[in-house]
Order: structure tokens, then sequence, then C-alpha cells
């Protein structure tokens, strides 16, 4: 399944929040400028100077908003995370944003005992998104006192963000705007959006059209606005370019006692240590924190503590103009397609730069490396008009330190983009020819877990989380808008219900964010679309002889080993045969007309698809079962038969 295309980039949240995603510790950075480097390729110069043009488009003005990090100083910031989390060093513990009172920590708790400071119902960190979170529980309750912390401005880029205008429905239902309101923040509407795979290199394979889904073009600057007018109107506070230091939580649980004894007693409220933007200390007091931050958030790090992900989703792509675009089909998109097998993709020295110099203390070297990738792309049209084309490319993979930077796949990117797209040049020559207008470029290292939705030590009362802060979103999505939509008419009840009952607990808030076996059987499809690294014999010839000893990971790789996929012509296409083939399957269910593939596309896996999808599989093309079990894996299909069997029994 495609899960990219539940949510795609352009639906997520903030790539700004996505780049602090993979971040483990609060770290200071050298941000003296790198000196270009000669050796530099010119695929890598290339991304310099498309950026550069894009910014130019901007009247060189730093992008505002979700997503406002999307410049050329911001990849580079991106890849420096990329490669510590890629590093074999172990990573360091969070930063302790969040801290119990209890008796040893008195500093703390005096804290929390000061009389200072703006007391709410809720407090919603994260506004871009988490305004949404806001307003609908503000318009169930006007008599509620909520604050929204967002340490920007909080408003939406001037862009598209991509959804099914099902999905759009629950704003109505849950009083945050009105349907002629969502109809003015739609900029366009398209169908039909493509899935397809190539599976030989004679370029044959699998392709089905799928309607209404990703199909809506909603502006985020528009759709904000007006959910921040409702929440505004209603009587909600805004803080904007505030950001939060700490939050302090109560260590004993104690419901609400009487409007006498609220103001003084401190086991009823959560303290947030705040810096407004004059960098003055700002203190809230709360009965309820939502964290709203993204998959970057602080207090999710905190609470997976020093974990690298189980996944990533690695993003590169963006919205420009050619003339050639105005000869495509600007009436659907791609959700989801392939046209390759997996490829072999070096990562260099020479193609890593850093937004400091190699003198840094923060410098990280990056080894020569080569690591096998599958890729995967989605296409829009763009609102900006008919020779705009927004497209993206992505793969998923593990945190191996030979996977490739951000920079090596843009300029992958760059290299494919022409054939992707049916253009008669290069992206180079129409730059040289000046015939490609930049808009706006992307990129993003999407975390993934396991263990989701994130559960919080038993002691942090007064906390729960929406969104991809939550770890609430499929492994194989890219999360965002889409995903908090997707869920919000369960969470917005139960919150609400907790509210008025007080049922403010670490153990009462844990079931809003409970295991949802459909969202965790998608593991096993994230692991089969991932490539390995290298062959068998590469891997197994340098594990041996960097280390007598094999750690248990190392013992597991070589007692099951993947086989190599970019070097072998039988194992080639795998990955777009073992997709193909199981989509084919799911269509065959509904007779052809693709509503079977829509809840496996959004997100919301269903057992009559999936079971009947692979059932297909295994009675059609029993050829091609033993390689996928190879090339999954035991690990991942034991935890999938659990999940699967969870699914089917709830």
């Amino acid at each position: 399944s495609s899960s990219s295309s539940s949510s795609s980039p352009a639906s997520s949240s903030s790539s700004s929040s996505v780049v602090r995603s993979i971040l483990t510790e609060e770290v200071v950075a050298d941000t003296t400028p790198a000196k270009s480097s000669e050796s530099c390729c010119s695929s890598s110069s290339l991304t310099k100077r498309l950026f550069e043009l894009a910014d130019k488009q901007k009247g060189g003005s730093a992008a505002q908003g979700a997503g406002g990090t999307t410049s050329y100083q911001g990849l580079l910031f991106a890849d420096w995370n990329w490669a510590k989390l890629r590093s074999p060093l172990p990573p360091k513990s969070p930063k302790k944003f969040v801290q119990v009172s209890s008796s040893s920590n008195a500093a703390a708790a005096a804290t929390a005992d000061d009389d200072d400071g703006d007391c709410y119902d809720v407090v919603v960190c994260g506004g871009t998104l988490g305004i949404f979170t806001a307003t609908a529980l503000l318009a169930r309750d006007s008599s509620l006192k909520i604050a929204v912390l967002e340490r920007g401005p909080l408003l939406g880029r001037d862009q598209d963000w991509n959804i099914a205008r099902s999905e759009l429905a629950a704003l109505v239902e849950l009083g945050i705007m009105a349907q002629q309101e969502i109809e003015e923040c739609i900029e366009l509407e398209f169908n039909p959006m493509r899935v397809g795979f190539k599976t030989s290199s004679d370029g044959s394979g699998f392709s089905t059209p799928v309607n209404d889904v990703l199909n809506i073009g909603i502006s985020p600057k528009k759709l904000i606005a007006t959910a921040r007018k409702k929440f505004e109107d209603l009587g909600g506070t805004v803080l904007e370019k505030v950001s939060l230091s700490s939050i302090l939580i109560p260590e004993n649980y104690e419901g609400e006692l009487d409007n006498t004894k609220k103001e003084k007693n401190t086991n009823n409220f959560a303290v947030l240590q705040c810096t407004d933007s004059q960098k003055q200390n700002l203190v809230l007091r709360s009965r309820l924190v939502v964290d709203a931050m993204g998959s970057g958030s602080p207090i999710a790090a905190q609470a997976r503590g020093p974990k690298k992900p189980d996944g990533v989703c690695l993003v590169v792509g963006g919205s420009m103009a050619t003339d050639q675009f105005k000869d495509l089909n600007s009436d659907g998109g791609d959700l989801i397609y392939t046209m390759n097998g997996a490829i072999e993709v070096p990562t260099l020295a020479t193609d890593q730069q850093y937004p400091f110099p190699p003198s840094s203390p923060n410098y990280i070297q990056t080894p020569n490396k080569t690591s096998e990738i599958q890729l995967f792309w989605e296409a829009f049209p763009s609102s900006a008009g008919p020779s705009y084309r927004t497209t993206y490319m992505f793969a998923y993979m593990d945190t191996q330190q030979q996977r490739p930077s951000l920079q090596r796949l843009f300029q992958e990117y760059w290299r494919l983009l022409p054939e992707y797209q049916n253009l008669d040049h290069s992206i180079e020559e129409l730059v040289d020819m000046g015939k490609i207008t930049p808009k706006r470029f992307l990129y993003a290292v999407f975390p993934t877990y396991t263990d989701s939705p994130i559960q919080y030590p038993n002691n942090w009362h007064r906390l729960v989380s929406v969104g991809d802060a939550s770890g609430i979103q499929s492994p194989l999505s890219f999360g965002g808008f889409g995903a908090l939509l997707r869920h919000m008419p369960r969470i917005i009840p139960g919150i609400e219900d907790a509210l008025a009952k007080d049922y403010l607990d670490h153990s009462s808030l844990k079931g809003l964010n409970p295991y949802l076996p459909n969202l965790a059987s998608t593991w096993m499809m994230q692991t089969s679309m991932s490539a390995p690294v290298v062959s068998s014999s590469s891997s197994s010839s340098s594990s041996s002889s960097s280390s007598p000893s094999l750690s248990s990971s190392s013992l597991y790789d070589a007692m099951f080993p993947k086989p190599s996929l970019a070097s072998s012509s039988e194992y080639e296409y795998l990955i777009p045969n073992i997709l193909a083939t199981t989509f084919e399957q799911m269509l065959l269910l509904d007779g052809g007309k693709g509503e079977s593939l829509k809840p496996f596309l959004q997100d919301v896996v269903q057992p009559k698809g999936l079971l009947g999808g692979l059932l297909g599989v295994v009675v059609t093309c029993p050829s091609i079962v033993p390689k996928i079990l190879q090339h999954v894996g035991p690990k991942p299909i034991i935890k999938w038969v659990g999940d699967v069997a969870a699914m089917v029994s709830t």
C-alpha cells in the first residue's frame, strides 16, 4: 500500500517540525557559513542553484508559517541532523523537557507554587495544526478557557495541502468551520489519481485510476486563518512567537476541588515555562496540556528516550513551472508510482555539505558508502497555474550509516524527474535556458516507530498528544493534516469528556491514543517497500571485518540475510512486483471499481481488503511468496500476524 498517498508532503503540518524530528537533543550549532567546495559535484551545485532561484521568486524573504524551513541552509541543517541519526554512535538522551514535581524537585515545585501566571483549562502547544484541535474543543464547550502556543507566527503557507473531500467533513462535524468556509479554502479539485508500478525493464506493469483520494488542493493559508478567526471569536487566546521551555507536571493527580481552592492547589495544574518574542519569561497554568508539536515534539522525544526510529521515509521534491508541463494531463496526478526497480545510490563525502565548515566540532565525517533504495513518486496539479506541477520522490529505509543524504536524494530527483514527467531536456538544461521557474522545494525525514502510538510514563498526568506528536499516523504515511483529521472525530469528544469529568490523570488519558492494529499491521508493508542497504555478501563481509563479535541485530541479519535487489535481475523489480500483485488482487475484490483500494490508500486498513488481497497473491502468484518471505524476514511477519489477528478480533 502506498500511503505516502495517504498524506502527502504537501499536506504535512510543517517541514520545519520534520527537520526537528530527528534531533535527540537540543544542539547549539556552529553557524559559520561553510566554504563552497570545489569538489562538489554538479548535481549538488544544481540543488543550490535551484533553491536560490526559488528564493528569488519569493523576493528573498524567508517562508513564513507551516513548512517555513525550506531554504537551502535549512537543507544543510536537515542533512546534518539526518547524518547524526545515521551515526553508529549511540544516541544521546533527549533534553528533560517535562519535569514531575516531587519533594526531591524543590526548585521546580517552587515555580509551580508561584501565584503568577495565566490559568487555562487547555493549552495547545503547536499552533499550525493545534489550532484545529483548540477550535473544535471551544466550539463544543464555549465555557472553556483555551490558549494556543506557537513559537512563530500562526499562519499557513501559500501552497496546497492535498486531501480528500470526505476527510474535510470532520471540520464541519466538529464545528471548526462551515461547509461554505471550506469551499472558499479549496483552490483546485482534480481526478483521477494514478496508482502504478512498472514491474520490469520493458515498461510493463500495473496501473489503475483512483478517484477522490488526495484530489483536493486546499490553501493552508486560508484554512488556518479561518480556524483561527473562529477560535478567537469564541474567546480563545493565541500566543504567537512564544517558545515553550519546559512543563512541570504534578506528581500526585487531584481532580478539581472548587474555584476558591483552584488557584492555590498546584496538583490541579501543569505549569508551562515559556519565553516570548522579547525574551521575557511567561508562566502559564493549565488543567490539560495538548501536544500538537508534530513528530519533532520535545515531549515525544523525552517519552521515547534515546532510541532511534525503527524506520524513516526520506522525501524530496517541490513545485516548479515549465512550458513542457502544459502538455501533461493537469486533471489528475499520481498517488504512488514507480518507474524503476531498486537502484544503488552512493553516499559520498563530497556530496555532503553542512551549515558549518569541517573545522567545526559539530562536523560529521560522512564515509563513502553505497545503499540500495526503491524510489517512489507522486505528483499533483498546482493551484499556481497549468504550467506548474508539484512532484515528490521518496524512499523508505532504516537508519544505517550507508543510507543516502537528502542532498544525494535531490541529485537523483533532478536526474530522474525528466523521465518521470516526459520532459525533453534535463533539469540543468532547462535552468540554463531559463525555461524553468521553481516555486518552492521540500525535504523531510519522517521517523516511524513500531511502538506507536506513543505512551507516556505513568506519572505524566494532564498531558495528551494529538496528530504526529502521538505517533498515531501510519508508518507508511507522511502524517500531517490528513492524519490529524482522520482521528479528530474520536479524540475530540474524548478530550471534552475528560475535561468535563476531571479524568485528566495518566491512566484515563492514555485511552485516547490506544493500540490500533489496523495501523500497526502496515509495518510489514513499510518493511516490504524498503530495499536493503547493500548486497548480502557485501553486508556480511563488512560486518565480519568490522567486529569479531556480532550484535543481536547483526546476528539476526546474518541468520536471515536479505537478497540484494539492485544487483540481481531476478530481484531488481521485486518491490514493484509485490505492490502490483497485491493491488491487482485487491482491485478484483470489488470488480475493478477501485473502492477496495481507498481504505488502504487513506490509512484506514480493513481486514477484507488486506487479507483478500494477500490471499489472492498466494493463489494467483505463488512463486513470489518465497521471495517476499526472504525479503521481509521473520520478525516483521510474526508481528504482522499478531496485528492482523487483533484487527480481525475487534
